[in-house]
């Protein structure tokens, strides 16, 4: 598999895609890389046209010194998806990825067909927690 780079939003993202049909984008969590999604990434691809990408400040994708929002992570997926030229795809997130998903999917709905949230919540529960969560705040 062929590792490429998309020059987004500043930075350069890291992403894999394998597959024909319906795309699928696959978002890992903190402290991880594209290749969580390894076990599924193979078999989903007989099927379905799948992206997983390094988000901004992992893997082998740029790591800039700047804040990390969940504003930022959904942006970079979607100037991806234009970047790939899909209009349209199912979003599968883990961990911080589902919640960055949960972002994704309000801010640019249109994007989104299925969404799949794995092992995920929607922030931390106080104003303690680090900016990257606090968009989810139900208060």
């Amino acid at each position: 598999m062929t590792e490429l780079f998309a020059e987004i939003n500043g930075v350069k993202i890291c992403y894999e895609v394998k597959g024909e049909g319906y795309p699928i984008v696959l978002v890992h969590g903190f402290g991880s890389k594209k290749e969580t999604w390894r076990a599924q990434f193979d078999p989903l691809s007989e099927k379905f046209k799948v992206i997983r990408l390094d988000n901004r400040g992992a893997g082998k994708s740029d790591r800039p010194m700047m804040t990390y929002t969940m504003e930022v992570f959904a942006d970079d997926i979607k100037s991806l998806m234009d970047y790939l030229q899909i209009k349209k795809a199912h979003i599968v997130g883990s961990s911080l990825g589902g919640m960055i998903v949960q972002n994704f999917v309000l801010k640019y709905p249109e994007y989104a067909n299925k969404v799949i949230l794995i092992n995920t919540n929607y922030g931390t529960p106080d104003e303690q927690g680090p900016n990257v969560y606090k968009k989810f705040r139900l208060d």
